[in-house]
């Protein structure tokens, strides 16, 4: 007698299960606002939660351990959903071995892909959001905010987006080119601190990922892409607040 397959993860349940991985990092992520709201109104004295929120939505200490907490707890949380279907986290993720020449690859298309938006930008004179400056001015621990912005959100986002979102819609009778717009959409709708231009960007480099996961059948390729990517916005952050500082 042999161990019947498991069962995959239908459209439906994948979209059910997305939806509350991202709902527990927003608690965590809340959980984490209201610790250092009580600590700066217990240190400051001041009853004013509006303006603690907009005080504490541009530190950098806030911010990163917020996304630190949140990424890890919601990974670890997603990767108990797909254990209790009986599935293989790794196969149902694309957690598989990259061809090294590969990775070098994407890495020149991002690079090019940055290149574009920039002189994009440049063109159009948009500036970068001052929330990522003032991010950057209130940093106490650079270290913490390096691992927030340039480990746990790729990795986090990359597993839930374009592993197991992109996984569930390829899977069904959608397909491989709905997994691509819907992966790179809901991606693009998280990121509400942004504005329209930044979305935007936002979403093509959704596209980006996505293929490059398709083409190097590895979800490693897209994580370390979205590191990358993250680590030149961290440059731009540190580089920007310098030249206004001088």
């Amino acid at each position: 007698m042999t161990d019947r397959a498991p069962h995959p993860i239908g459209l439906g349940l994948t979209l059910f299960y997305s939806a509350m991985v991202l709902l527990f990092y927003v608690l965590v992520q809340n959980a984490v606002l209201k610790h250092f709201m009580n600590l700066h109104s217990a240190e400051t004295g001041s009853q004013n939660f509006e303006e603690l929120i907009k005080l504490l939505a541009t530190d950098a200490t806030t911010v990163s351990t917020g996304i630190s907490i949140g990424s890890c707890s919601a990974l670890l949380f997603l990767v108990l959903l797909i254990r209790f279907r009986k599935v293989d986290v790794k196969q149902h993720l694309a957690l598989q071995p990259f061809i090294f020449r590969d990775l070098l690859n994407w890495l020149l298309v991002l690079i090019g892909f940055m290149v574009i938006f920039t002189i994009i930008a440049w063109l159009i004179s948009h500036e970068t959001p001052d929330f990522m400056r003032k991010i950057w001015q209130s940093r106490e621990h650079t270290l913490l905010l390096l691992f927030a912005i340039v480990i746990a959100a790729p990795v986090f986002e990359e597993c839930l987006f374009r592993g197991f979102l992109f996984s569930g819609v390829q899977n069904s009778h959608l397909g491989t080119g709905a997994a691509i717009v819907i992966s790179s959409s809901f991606w693009a709708m998280i990121h509400t601190q942004y504005g329209s231009f930044e979305l935007i960007t936002i979403f093509i480099l959704g596209v980006v990922l996505a293929i490059s996961r398709i083409a190097s059948g590895s979800l490693y390729v897209p994580i370390i892409l979205h590191a990358s990517n993250n680590l030149f916005a961290v440059l731009e952050m540190a580089f920007l607040t310098k030249n206004v500082a001088q």
